[in-house]
Protein backbone atom coordinates (compact mmCIF):
# COMPACT_ATOMS: atom_id res chain seq x y z
CA UNK A 1 0.00 0.00 0.00
CA UNK A 2 2.83 2.38 0.87
CA UNK A 3 4.56 1.58 -2.43
CA UNK A 4 1.37 2.27 -4.38
CA UNK A 5 0.87 5.57 -2.57
CA UNK A 6 4.46 6.57 -3.30
CA UNK A 7 4.02 5.80 -7.01
CA UNK A 8 0.82 7.85 -7.15
CA UNK A 9 2.53 10.80 -5.46
CA UNK A 10 5.43 10.59 -7.92
CA UNK A 11 3.11 10.46 -10.93
CA UNK A 12 1.12 13.36 -9.60
CA UNK A 13 4.25 15.47 -9.11
CA UNK A 14 5.68 14.56 -12.51
CA UNK A 15 2.59 15.94 -14.24
CA UNK A 16 3.06 19.46 -12.83
CA UNK A 17 1.18 18.99 -9.61
CA UNK A 18 -1.71 17.10 -11.22
CA UNK A 19 -2.75 19.94 -13.50
CA UNK A 20 -6.27 20.00 -14.85
CA UNK A 21 -4.88 18.72 -18.14
CA UNK A 22 -4.91 15.23 -16.64
CA UNK A 23 -8.31 15.56 -14.94
CA UNK A 24 -10.83 13.29 -16.69
CA UNK A 25 -13.62 15.75 -15.90
CA UNK A 26 -11.67 18.54 -17.63
CA UNK A 27 -9.80 16.97 -20.56
CA UNK A 28 -7.41 19.20 -22.46
CA UNK A 29 -9.31 20.35 -25.58
CA UNK A 30 -6.41 20.02 -28.04
CA UNK A 31 -4.19 17.04 -28.88
CA UNK A 32 -1.61 18.42 -31.32
CA UNK A 33 1.79 19.96 -30.64
CA UNK A 34 1.11 22.76 -33.14
CA UNK A 35 -1.42 25.39 -32.14
CA UNK A 36 -4.85 25.52 -33.81
CA UNK A 37 -5.26 28.03 -36.63
CA UNK A 38 -8.72 29.31 -35.74
CA UNK A 39 -7.49 31.70 -33.03
CA UNK A 40 -5.26 34.39 -34.55
CA UNK A 41 -3.16 36.77 -32.40
CA UNK A 42 -3.37 40.41 -33.48
CA UNK A 43 -1.65 42.45 -30.76
CA UNK A 44 0.05 42.00 -27.38
CA UNK A 45 0.15 44.51 -24.51
CA UNK A 46 2.87 43.25 -22.19
CA UNK A 47 3.69 44.54 -18.71
CA UNK A 48 6.79 42.96 -17.18
CA UNK A 49 8.06 43.69 -13.67
CA UNK A 50 11.31 41.91 -12.80
CA UNK A 51 12.80 41.91 -9.31
CA UNK A 52 16.59 41.69 -9.53
CA UNK A 53 16.83 40.97 -5.80
CA UNK A 54 14.47 37.99 -5.59
CA UNK A 55 15.33 36.96 -9.20
CA UNK A 56 11.64 36.65 -10.04
CA UNK A 57 9.14 38.59 -12.11
CA UNK A 58 5.44 39.24 -12.50
CA UNK A 59 3.62 39.96 -15.73
CA UNK A 60 0.37 40.91 -17.37
CA UNK A 61 -0.20 39.75 -20.93
CA UNK A 62 -3.17 41.24 -22.78
CA UNK A 63 -3.62 39.63 -26.18
CA UNK A 64 -6.07 40.71 -28.86
CA UNK A 65 -7.24 37.66 -30.80
CA UNK A 66 -9.46 37.09 -33.84
CA UNK A 67 -11.77 34.07 -33.94
CA UNK A 68 -12.12 32.42 -37.38
CA UNK A 69 -13.98 29.28 -36.24
CA UNK A 70 -16.37 28.90 -33.32
CA UNK A 71 -14.64 27.64 -30.21
CA UNK A 72 -14.85 27.88 -26.44
CA UNK A 73 -11.14 27.58 -25.75
CA UNK A 74 -7.97 29.50 -26.59
CA UNK A 75 -4.85 27.34 -26.87
CA UNK A 76 -1.48 29.04 -26.44
CA UNK A 77 1.98 28.40 -25.03
CA UNK A 78 3.16 28.75 -21.45
CA UNK A 79 6.18 27.22 -19.74
CA UNK A 80 7.28 27.62 -16.11
CA UNK A 81 4.68 30.38 -15.62
CA UNK A 82 2.37 30.44 -12.59
CA UNK A 83 -0.90 31.87 -13.89
CA UNK A 84 -2.95 33.64 -11.24
CA UNK A 85 -5.84 35.22 -13.15
CA UNK A 86 -7.37 35.09 -16.66
CA UNK A 87 -10.26 37.05 -18.15
CA UNK A 88 -11.78 37.64 -21.59
CA UNK A 89 -13.96 40.33 -23.14
CA UNK A 90 -14.86 41.49 -26.64
CA UNK A 91 -12.35 43.99 -27.99
CA UNK A 92 -15.04 46.63 -28.53
CA UNK A 93 -16.61 46.18 -25.10
CA UNK A 94 -15.63 47.70 -21.78
CA UNK A 95 -13.18 45.81 -19.60
CA UNK A 96 -15.97 45.79 -17.02
CA UNK A 97 -17.65 43.07 -19.11
CA UNK A 98 -14.66 40.73 -18.74
CA UNK A 99 -15.39 37.20 -17.55
CA UNK A 100 -13.09 34.68 -15.95
CA UNK A 101 -11.69 31.69 -17.82
CA UNK A 102 -10.72 28.24 -16.61
CA UNK A 103 -7.06 27.35 -17.14
CA UNK A 104 -6.07 23.84 -18.25
CA UNK A 105 -2.45 22.77 -18.65
CA UNK A 106 -0.64 20.43 -21.02
CA UNK A 107 2.96 20.46 -19.72
CA UNK A 108 4.25 17.98 -22.32
CA UNK A 109 3.28 20.30 -25.19
CA UNK A 110 4.01 23.45 -23.12
CA UNK A 111 0.45 24.57 -23.80
CA UNK A 112 -2.41 25.98 -21.78
CA UNK A 113 -6.09 26.16 -22.67
CA UNK A 114 -8.14 29.13 -21.55
CA UNK A 115 -11.74 27.93 -21.51
CA UNK A 116 -14.58 30.41 -21.85
CA UNK A 117 -17.98 29.98 -20.22
CA UNK A 118 -19.62 30.63 -23.59
CA UNK A 119 -18.63 30.09 -27.25
CA UNK A 120 -16.43 32.71 -28.90
CA UNK A 121 -18.07 34.11 -32.01
CA UNK A 122 -16.61 33.84 -35.50
CA UNK A 123 -15.32 37.13 -36.91
CA UNK A 124 -15.13 38.81 -33.51
CA UNK A 125 -12.02 40.11 -31.76
CA UNK A 126 -11.47 39.47 -28.06
CA UNK A 127 -8.99 40.59 -25.42
CA UNK A 128 -7.64 37.89 -23.12
CA UNK A 129 -5.81 39.09 -20.00
CA UNK A 130 -3.41 36.81 -18.16
CA UNK A 131 -1.72 37.66 -14.87
CA UNK A 132 1.22 35.47 -13.91
CA UNK A 133 4.56 35.17 -12.13
CA UNK A 134 7.77 33.19 -12.61
CA UNK A 135 11.44 32.99 -11.73
CA UNK A 136 14.21 34.36 -13.91
CA UNK A 137 16.00 31.59 -15.77
CA UNK A 138 19.47 30.41 -14.72
CA UNK A 139 20.33 29.57 -18.33
CA UNK A 140 20.89 31.94 -21.24
CA UNK A 141 17.47 31.20 -22.74
CA UNK A 142 14.12 32.82 -22.08
CA UNK A 143 14.04 35.67 -19.56
CA UNK A 144 17.24 35.08 -17.63
CA UNK A 145 19.47 36.64 -15.01
CA UNK A 146 23.08 37.51 -15.62
CA UNK A 147 25.82 39.17 -13.60
CA UNK A 148 29.01 41.16 -14.00
CA UNK A 149 31.70 42.34 -11.60
CA UNK A 150 32.62 46.02 -11.21
CA UNK A 151 36.20 47.27 -10.90
CA UNK A 152 35.61 47.41 -7.14
CA UNK A 153 34.63 43.73 -7.09
CA UNK A 154 30.88 44.25 -6.60
CA UNK A 155 28.66 41.72 -8.38
CA UNK A 156 25.71 43.34 -10.14
CA UNK A 157 22.65 41.60 -11.55
CA UNK A 158 20.79 42.24 -14.79
CA UNK A 159 17.90 40.53 -16.58
CA UNK A 160 17.83 39.92 -20.32
CA UNK A 161 16.03 37.84 -22.95
CA UNK A 162 16.91 35.34 -25.64
CA UNK A 163 13.71 33.81 -27.02
CA UNK A 164 14.83 32.10 -30.22
CA UNK A 165 13.46 29.65 -31.08
CA UNK A 166 10.70 28.72 -28.59
CA UNK A 167 11.52 30.45 -25.29
CA UNK A 168 9.17 33.44 -25.39
CA UNK A 169 6.63 31.19 -23.67
CA UNK A 170 8.84 31.21 -20.55
CA UNK A 171 8.46 35.00 -20.23
CA UNK A 172 4.82 35.54 -21.18
CA UNK A 173 1.88 33.38 -22.33
CA UNK A 174 1.81 33.64 -26.11
CA UNK A 175 1.23 32.03 -29.48
CA UNK A 176 4.86 30.97 -29.70
CA UNK A 177 5.12 29.87 -33.32
CA UNK A 178 7.01 31.94 -35.93
CA UNK A 179 4.05 32.19 -38.32
CA UNK A 180 1.75 33.65 -35.66
CA UNK A 181 3.01 37.22 -35.92
CA UNK A 182 1.51 40.20 -34.11
CA UNK A 183 2.39 43.69 -32.94
CA UNK A 184 3.71 44.31 -29.42
CA UNK A 185 3.45 47.21 -26.97
CA UNK A 186 5.81 46.58 -24.08
CA UNK A 187 5.98 48.17 -20.64
CA UNK A 188 8.79 47.42 -18.19
CA UNK A 189 8.72 48.29 -14.49
CA UNK A 190 12.15 48.75 -12.92
CA UNK A 191 14.17 50.33 -10.17
CA UNK A 192 14.91 54.00 -11.06
CA UNK A 193 18.66 53.27 -10.96
CA UNK A 194 18.29 50.75 -13.78
CA UNK A 195 17.77 51.14 -17.53
CA UNK A 196 15.21 49.22 -19.59
CA UNK A 197 15.51 48.56 -23.32
CA UNK A 198 13.24 46.84 -25.81
CA UNK A 199 12.80 46.44 -29.57
CA UNK A 200 11.24 49.84 -30.06
CA UNK A 201 12.14 53.34 -28.85
CA UNK A 202 11.05 54.55 -25.44
CA UNK A 203 7.87 56.63 -25.60
CA UNK A 204 7.80 57.78 -21.99
CA UNK A 205 8.76 56.88 -18.44
CA UNK A 206 6.27 57.15 -15.58
CA UNK A 207 7.26 57.28 -11.92
CA UNK A 208 4.95 54.85 -10.11
CA UNK A 209 6.55 55.76 -6.78
CA UNK A 210 9.99 56.75 -5.53
CA UNK A 211 11.41 53.25 -5.99
CA UNK A 212 9.57 52.15 -9.15
CA UNK A 213 9.55 53.50 -12.72
CA UNK A 214 7.52 52.22 -15.68
CA UNK A 215 9.05 52.51 -19.16
CA UNK A 216 6.57 52.45 -22.03
CA UNK A 217 7.87 51.52 -25.48
CA UNK A 218 6.41 52.24 -28.91
CA UNK A 219 4.29 49.65 -30.74
CA UNK A 220 6.43 47.24 -32.74
CA UNK A 221 6.12 46.14 -36.31
CA UNK A 222 4.30 42.85 -36.86
CA UNK A 223 6.73 40.13 -35.81
CA UNK A 224 7.16 36.65 -34.35
CA UNK A 225 7.27 36.16 -30.59
CA UNK A 226 10.89 34.97 -30.62
CA UNK A 227 11.98 38.41 -31.87
CA UNK A 228 10.64 40.20 -28.78
CA UNK A 229 13.51 41.46 -26.64
CA UNK A 230 14.03 43.44 -23.45
CA UNK A 231 16.77 43.97 -20.89
CA UNK A 232 16.96 45.60 -17.46
CA UNK A 233 20.44 46.65 -16.33
CA UNK A 234 22.65 49.56 -15.31
CA UNK A 235 24.60 49.52 -18.59
CA UNK A 236 25.89 52.71 -20.23
CA UNK A 237 25.55 53.50 -23.93
CA UNK A 238 27.32 55.13 -26.86
CA UNK A 239 25.25 56.39 -29.79
CA UNK A 240 25.74 57.52 -33.39
CA UNK A 241 23.45 57.97 -36.39
CA UNK A 242 23.56 56.58 -39.90
CA UNK A 243 23.47 58.76 -43.03
CA UNK A 244 19.65 58.50 -42.96
CA UNK A 245 19.49 59.44 -39.30
CA UNK A 246 18.83 55.98 -37.88
CA UNK A 247 19.93 55.91 -34.25
CA UNK A 248 22.46 53.16 -33.51
CA UNK A 249 23.45 52.45 -29.90
CA UNK A 250 25.84 50.04 -28.23
CA UNK A 251 25.50 49.16 -24.54
CA UNK A 252 28.13 47.82 -22.16
CA UNK A 253 28.94 47.57 -18.47
CA UNK A 254 29.86 51.08 -17.27
CA UNK A 255 33.63 50.60 -16.99
CA UNK A 256 33.89 49.06 -20.47
CA UNK A 257 31.77 51.47 -22.51
CA UNK A 258 34.84 53.01 -24.18
CA UNK A 259 35.66 49.58 -25.59
CA UNK A 260 32.37 49.70 -27.52
CA UNK A 261 33.48 52.46 -29.91
CA UNK A 262 34.75 50.08 -32.59
CA UNK A 263 31.55 48.02 -32.51
CA UNK A 264 29.50 51.22 -32.78
CA UNK A 265 31.48 52.54 -35.76
CA UNK A 266 31.23 49.18 -37.51
CA UNK A 267 27.47 48.94 -36.92
CA UNK A 268 26.81 52.39 -38.39
CA UNK A 269 28.96 51.77 -41.47
CA UNK A 270 27.50 48.32 -42.07
CA UNK A 271 23.92 49.54 -41.83
CA UNK A 272 24.64 52.26 -44.40
CA UNK A 273 26.39 49.73 -46.64
CA UNK A 274 23.61 47.14 -46.52
CA UNK A 275 20.90 49.70 -47.26
CA UNK A 276 22.76 50.82 -50.38
CA UNK A 277 23.87 47.34 -51.47
CA UNK A 278 20.46 45.67 -51.19
CA UNK A 279 18.38 48.74 -51.98
CA UNK A 280 16.22 48.09 -48.91
CA UNK A 281 15.84 50.70 -46.19
CA UNK A 282 16.13 49.61 -42.57
CA UNK A 283 12.47 49.65 -41.38
CA UNK A 284 12.89 50.54 -37.70
CA UNK A 285 13.71 53.88 -36.03
CA UNK A 286 16.65 52.48 -34.06
CA UNK A 287 19.23 49.72 -34.12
Amino acid sequence: MFLLLSILIFLCYSETSCSLARDESNPFPWNKIRLPKHVVPIHYDLLIHPNLTTLSFTGLSKIEILITQQTSSVILHSKYLHITKTTIHKANDSVDTAKGMMVLEHPTFEQIALVSTEPLQVGHSYIISIEYSANLSDSFHGFYKSTYRTLEGEIRVLASTHFEATAARTAFPCFDEPALKATFAIKIRRDPKHLALSNMPLVKSVNINEWLTEDQFDISVKMSTYLVAFIISDFKSATKRTLRGIKVSVYAVPHKIKQAEYALDAAVKLLDFYEEYFGILYPLPKQ
